[in-house]
């Protein structure tokens, strides 16, 4: 199961990265890393991040979700982005 979890989670990080590489022509990132507040289902964290990246917000959900139910460190990761990163 580990290992199923382990490919799955590089393929959906891999898939982040890509579209990362193929959305940013200018290859800068979008201004600090923030908590969204117009895309907002908990705190914003992932709203924000995909708002940094310049990337779809689902992507970012999908891949925190994986870490999440896969091995557990997303949810503590989260509560310390949520905890620290600044509101828009």
């Amino acid at each position: 199961m580990k290992t199923a979890m382990t490919i799955i989670a590089g393929l959906a990080l891999g898939y982040f990265i890509w579209q990362y590489i193929a959305g940013s022509q200018k290859g800068s990132l979008n201004g600090r890393i923030h908590k969204s507040a117009k895309d907002k289902k908990v705190a914003g964290v992932c709203g924000g991040i995909a708002e940094w990246l310049g990337i779809d917000p689902v992507i970012v959900r999908l891949v925190w979700a994986l870490l999440v139910f896969g091995w557990g460190t997303g949810l503590i990761a989260y509560i310390v982005c949520a905890l620290v990163l600044p509101e828009e």
